[in-house]
This record gives C-alpha cells, sequence and structure tokens, in this order.
C-alpha cells in the first residue's frame, strides 16, 4: 500500500531509516537526549516543531504515523477525520487515532488506534491530504451526533462554510442522515442544519449563536455588512429590528498574529476605533465572550439588557 505522506512535520520513521542503511537506534537516541518527540513507536518528530504545534496538529501526527504502520490501508473516521477536515472540536482530540471498521466490534485493535462501527455502512470514504478519510458530510454527522447543539453548529457550519475549501451542503448532509435513519444523537444534527449558515467567522461564533438560540433569543443576521463615510464594515452578528450588534471576542483574536498582522494592542486599536464608527451609525454594539457562552445565564443577561428580542414561542 501507498504510505502517507505528513506535510508538516516530515516525520522520521525507523524502519525508512533502517531501508536508507542508516541506524535507527540513532532516533530513540535522540529521542532520549531531548531532541525528538516520539509519536507512536517508530516514529518522531523534531521536538521544537512538535512543542509549537496545536492539539489538531499534534493529532493529525498521530493519524499520518498509524496509517504509516496500518497493515492494510484504514479509513480515518470519527475525531481524526475531524482533525483532517479541520471541523471544529471543543474537547481534547485524545492519544487515539480513530478509524472506520464496517465489520469488527470496536474497541482498540492495536495501541493507539480505536475502531468504529456505528452506521459503517452508510460511509463514504474518499482520498484526502494523503489519507483515506470518510468524506465531509459523514465527518461532520459522526462528529455532531451525541453532541450539545451549540458544537454541532459549530460543525455543520464549518461543513458547508464559502470559507471551507472543501465545503459540502445542508442537502448532502441530510441525505446522508435520510440514509442512516435512527442513531443516537442524530436528532441534533437535524437541528443544526436547521440552523446553520454558511458564513460564520469562525467555530466560537457558531457555537455563541447555537447557545443564543437555546436560551430562546431570535437568530442573528451573520456578518452583517454596515458602511459610514470611511467605508465597509462587518459586525459577527445583527438584530436589524432593535439595532443590536454582536461581536464575538475569541481570544485568539489579540494573541495570535493571524488576526492581528503581529501586533495585539493594533489590533485593539483599530477594533476599537471600529465599534466606535459602528455607534456612530446609532447601533449598539455588545461584546460576547468565551467566558459568557460558557455561562448561559450571564450571556442571557447581557443579550436581554441590550433588548435583543426572544423567539416568539419564548414569550408570554
Amino acid at each position: 500500500m501507498t504510505r502517507p505522506f505528513d506535510p508538516q512535520f516530515d516525520i522520521l520513521y525507523a524502519d525508512e531509516v533502517a531501508r536508507a542503511g542508516d541506524d535507527p537506534r540513532r532516533l530513540r537516541k535522540l529521542f532520549a537526549a531531548g531532541y525528538l518527540h516520539r509519536v507512536r513507536r517508530g516514529a518522531y518528530v523534531i521536538k521544537e516543531r512538535w512543542d509549537a504545534a496545536d492539539a489538531r496538529q499534534q493529532h493529525l501526527a498521530r493519524v499520518y504515523a498509524a496509517a504509516h504502520d496500518a497493515r492494510e490501508e484504514f479509513v480515518v473516521a470519527g475525531v481524526s477525520a475531524a482533525a483532517v477536515w479541520d471541523v471544529p472540536l471543543f474537547d481534547p482530540y485524545g492519544v487515539d487515532v480513530e478509524v472506520l471498521c464496517e465489520y469488527c466490534g470496536g474497541g482498540r485493535s492495536e495501541p493507539g488506534v480505536r475502531r468504529l462501527t456505528a452506521s459503517a455502512e452508510h460511509a463514504s470514504a474518499i482520498g484526502h491530504a494523503g489519507l483515506v478519510v470518510t468524506d465531509l458530510p459523514r465527518t461532520v454527522i459522526d462528529v455532531a451526533c451525541g453532541r450539545p447543539l451549540p458544537e454541532a453548529l459549530a460543525a455543520v457550519d464549518w461543513g458547508i462554510s464559502a470559507r471551507n475549501p472543501a465545503r459540502t451542503s445542508i442537502a448532502a448532509i441530510r441525505d446522508l442522515m435520510g440514509d442512516i435513519g435512527k442513531r443516537p444523537g442524530i436528532r441534533q444534527v437535524w437541528r443544526a442544519t436547521e440552523l446553520a449558515v454558511p458564513d460564520s467567522g469562525s467555530g466560537g461564533e457558531s457555537y455563541a449563536r447555537g447557545v443564543i438560540h437555546e436560551l430562546g433569543f431570535e437568530a442573528p443576521t451573520t456578518q452583517l455588512e454596515l458602511r459610514d463615510a470611511e467605508g465597509s464594515m462587518f459586525a459577527d452578528f445583527g438584530w436589524l429590528e432593535v439595532r443590536v450588534l454582536g461581536e464575538f471576542d475569541g481570544f485568539v483574536k489579540y494573541a495570535d498574529a493571524r488576526f492581528n498582522h503581529g501586533d495585539p494592542l493594533e489590533k485593539l486599536r483599530r477594533e476599537r476605533g471600529r465599534e466606535a464608527r459602528l455607534r456612530a451609525l446609532g447601533w449598539t454594539v455588545v461584546r460576547i465572550t468565551w467566558a459568557d457562552v460558557r455561562d448561559p445565564g450571564a450571556l442571557a443577561r447581557i443579550l436581554a439588557s441590550a433588548g435583543v428580542p426572544r423567539q416568539r414561542r419564548f414569550t408570554a
């Protein structure tokens, strides 16, 4: 079988080192000396790269290493497929690589690999990123099943996102759920497909919208464009009838150079200037943080005090 190539870590494999005529024991010595990190037995990466990687990237390294060692080609599934497709997760990935198996009884079959069987007969696998993986609609369903609505919504939003180059459609997700039929937790995925939008700005924004829905507030317009003399601005959430804007402040915005061009203080200054422009247009601006969405009572008070309307079924 073809061995998958990991594009990020350039994993060092003991068997490949031996085939090249070098001594694989050098890898163990470098690991013992602290220069390498062991991903799994016989697979190593440069420790500095490992330490700099986020949880998703580290899990991907485990996926590639497990695929390298597989006796036969397997289908990456579950949270491991979510890592491949970059579907947002809000829990740890875990150390086991999840793969799909139609005929076995599930559970661990070997160290570091966990076999899944749920609705395996309805799974479609494709080649992606050098791996064989459940396709995006199936991966979204697997990740969303059984999870709270905010997490399920984040998965479905990413599945259909305009920012996702491999995006699928609500119709494709629903068609597959129709084929699967009954499965624990699948009703939550159906609910998420009713709320999903293709323009969510992040997994955090999707999660926040899920909490807002569960609290009984009306769904906001997403990525609302507003204009003034200086040009266009976009708000994460907007309730047009009451002229309220919601801005989700994921902690990553000010800490990650991708969002602030290397200067978090400059980013904060620009955001404050932008907020002043929005208020000058007559809008109320409320900021929603991770702490707020993790404390629904606090978020409900913030939205209610700003005048965000309730869904009709939640009104007296």
